[in-house]
């Protein structure tokens, strides 16, 4: 009897438990977003959800979330049916419940027309300076390191900098070629972060080769 009315005080526990996770689902949301077209035409997410493999245009608003291009996203989004919906709208509106992760990138396998859209980041400079910076933070502080360039662009593909400037740039693990102060090389990096302190700042920087 006692096992049986510890059964029936745990139940309604379990049905909540069950309650608090129907009608969410996994998102990804891509590092970049695409014309698209609604009611006019428009910028949209790219987003794989649930399961799916491939990038689709997602042309709802996620409730909660503020998007912010060059960042790839892991969301938790709660899936809600809307009543008396107008002609033109969604019959589904998106909650966030949970930002799992933010981290920079340029996502893979975006549709072609969103392809055309990457800037190309390649340029050529001089090294001024090379170092070892830690880029851990709380938990990770200490554990995290990476090598940090100081160029000097002599020729740049990108509109993003100019020949003259100072930028700043972090090298993949293993660069094509091991850059040495002092010489010129041509490189090319993933991606930008968005708002660095050094100013223009490169991510996953390769070296593509030695020009002098």
């Amino acid at each position: 009897m006692k096992k049986l009315i510890g059964l029936l005080f745990l139940l309604p526990l379990l049905f909540a438990s069950c309650a608090s996770n129907k009608g969410t689902v996994k998102m990804i949301v891509a590092s970049q977003q695409g014309d698209c077209v609604g009611v006019a035409p428009q910028k949209c997410l790219l987003v794989k959800k649930g399961t799916d493999t491939n990038w689709t245009f997602f042309y709802n608003q996620i409730e909660g979330f503020q998007y912010e291009p060059g960042y790839e996203y892991v969301l938790e989004v709660k899936e809600e049916k809307v009543e008396n919906v107008p002609a033109d709208a969604s019959s589904l509106k998106y909650i966030l419940v949970k930002e799992v992760s933010k981290t920079p990138a340029v996502s893979e396998g975006l549709p072609e027309s969103v392809k055309s859209a990457v800037p190309n980041y390649q340029w050529g400079g001089h090294v001024l300076r090379i170092a070892e910076e830690n880029i851990g933070r709380g938990a990770a502080k200490g554990k995290m390191s990476v090598t940090v360039l100081e160029v000097l662009v002599t020729s740049s593909e990108t509109d993003e900098f100019k020949d003259g400037d100072t930028i700043h740039c972090e090298l993949v693990a293993s660069p094509k070629v091991m850059p040495i102060v002092g010489r010129e090389y041509v490189f090319k990096a993933k991606d930008m972060h968005p708002a660095h302190a050094l100013g223009v700042y490169m991510l996953e920087t390769d070296v593509q080769d030695l020009v002098r």
